[in-house]
């Protein structure tokens, strides 16, 4: 049975789309709240696709619609499936265009068959959602079920076990969802990145794009390699580093061309590059997968470096992507192994050097006295 809510101000405005359902498909059941009582609703019910209305009727076109906020908070706090119904759905953000859980639908002559045709697209979304949440709760009850002994054996404090309980289970939760599933499934190359990144800060291995480059475009690409520690900027606190360390990233075809592999044909190619794949790298190139509309098919070059001044991230240089564990540290052992060492901040070489010289004439002196 899918459970639906209707966000509206105006019941005789979906009367039409309720009689349809109530005709076709019996296995939707619904109901209708305004505007002032929709969080609480959602919140309690927790339904499984929401029809949400933007305007509330009197709405000047200057003002900010109402089913916006709701919009917003339905995506924060409750996601689920949406189908914005309004005279005005285009007034939603194009951020959310083409997203596979929204659907925008106008008022109007034939809009009801539409709902219900939208609803029925909708529904295998709400499976995938239902199954996967069931999965992460019962892993969730498993985590909490492993630390609780640890943490009532440690603290005597309500306050203190239920904050720890929940730190605890959450870090052993990340360890569990980390680990590769034993039905033999293998992880998608897209599944190595995690988009939109989920910290706040800059981080080692983060995919950087121009701001004005396009997502077809490898040279628009970089690839961060200056420690994830030196970036950290939430909280107050002030990043280790004005310039950030980067590698510049170049079409597959090109990556390769700057490898001993340069000129090698498609059957040599094809039998040599599962044994690197499994690797990660090759000589001095990283390759990175397609995410379809974000990143394309690409090489980083480990010795083709540049720095960014850190306050041009988020600015001429957008956070695509971050790279999840055990990627980001594959990243900077290419580098290593390239490199021959970290990547560090410029400093006064040479008055580190006279350091040196002065305090070895003065061991040495020493020594013959």
């Amino acid at each position: 049975m899918l459970e639906l809510l209707f966000i509206e101000d105006d019941a005789q405005a979906v009367r039409s789309v309720q009689n349809l359902i109530e005709r076709e498909n019996a296995d939707i059941q619904y109901k209708l709240f305004g505007f002032e009582a929709a969080k609480e609703k959602i919140e309690s019910l927790r339904p499984d696709i929401i029809i949400l209305d933007i305007l509330i009727n009197g709405t000047s076109p200057e003002s900010e619609p109402e089913g916006l906020n709701i919009f917003d908070f339905i995506w924060a706090k409750h996601f689920c499936p949406i189908v914005v119904y309004s005279a005005q759905p285009d007034r939603l953000d194009d951020k959310h265009q083409g997203h596979p859980f929204v659907k925008r639908i106008r008022k109007g002559r034939g809009s009801p068959q539409k709902v219900l045709k939208a609803l029925g697209e909708l529904s295998s979304h709400v499976e995938t959602l239902k199954e996967t949440e069931s999965h992460i709760r019962q892993s969730l009850a498993c985590a909490m079920r492993d630390v609780a002994p640890y943490v009532f054996e440690t603290l005597t404090e309500n306050d203190r076990r239920v904050e720890m309980v929940k730190l605890a289970s959450r870090r052993r939760l990340a360890a569990q969802m980390d680990e590769i599933s034993g039905d033999g499934t293998k992880l998608a190359g897209w599944e190595q990145y995690l988009c939109p990144p989920i910290c706040e800060d800059a981080r080692l291995g983060d995919i950087l794009r121009q701001k004005d480059g396009t997502d077809t475009d490898p040279t628009a690409f970089r690839v961060v390699l200056t420690p994830s520690c030196d970036l950290v900027s939430s909280d107050g606190r002030i990043a280790k580093v004005r310039d950030v360390l980067v590698a510049r990233c170049h079409s597959i075809g090109d990556g390769i061309k700057l490898t001993s592999w340069k000129g090698i044909g498609i059957p040599k190619l094809r039998e040599r590059l599962p044994g690197t794949l499994t690797q990660g790298y090759f000589e001095t190139v990283i390759p990175f997968p397609n995410l379809k509309n974000r990143i394309p098919t690409m090489a980083a070059n480990l010795k083709d470096l540049e720095l960014i001044p850190f306050d041009k991230i988020g600015t001429e240089f957008l956070r695509i992507a971050s790279l999840d564990s055990p990627f980001r540290e594959l990243v900077a052992w290419a580098y290593l192994q390239t490199a021959g060492r970290p990547g560090l901040p410029e400093r006064d070489i040479k008055s580190w050097s006279e350091e040196i010289i002065n305090a070895y004439n003065n061991n040495s002196r020493n020594n013959n006295s």
